[in-house]
């Protein structure tokens, strides 16, 4: 503050809209984005993309608890005890919801990161597609294992 720069001078007020923490910035915001065009409607799109990534990594979270209890929608006849493949299967299920979340997190950063630089973003990030992809193959598998253990 200047020697004799009154709260309501405006010398005094531009300081404090420019000082920051201790380093001195523009006085306008720099992570606000303009509302142009469709904007809002991106930035929605990319809350609801993570949002249902986060949905399926708890799904797959489910289905990896009930693996591990071997809990069922139907009960089993008490002579059917199967033991097997209960514990790498679950695992596995279990890395998947976390490639998920880590997939669901990696486009909304990328997006975000593009939408405040203005870039067209539309058109998914190759390791996005590689990690849904092998998660995708990881539910038609366990689709295929539990079929098969069931019959």
């Amino acid at each position: 503050m200047t020697v004799g720069a009154s709260s309501d001078s405006p010398a005094y007020i531009q300081s404090i809209q420019c000082s920051v923490g201790g380093l001195l910035r523009p006085p306008t915001m720099a992570h606000m984005v303009a509302n142009t065009g469709s904007t809002c409607r991106d930035f929605c799109m990319l809350e609801r993309n993570i949002l249902s990534h986060l949905k399926l990594a708890l799904l797959l979270s489910l289905l990896s608890s009930s693996l591990l209890l071997r809990a069922r929608l139907v009960p089993e006849k008490e002579g059917n005890t199967d033991t097997g493949g209960g514990v790498p299967l679950a695992v596995v299920e279990f890395v998947a919801a976390l490639a998920c979340i880590v997939a669901g997190v990696w486009e909304y950063y990328s997006g975000y990161w593009d939408l405040r630089k203005t870039r067209a973003f539309l058109a998914a990030t190759k390791p996005h597609l590689i990690i849904m992809g092998s998660v995708a193959g990881v539910i038609f598998g366990t689709c295929i294992v539990l079929l098969v253990q069931e019959a």
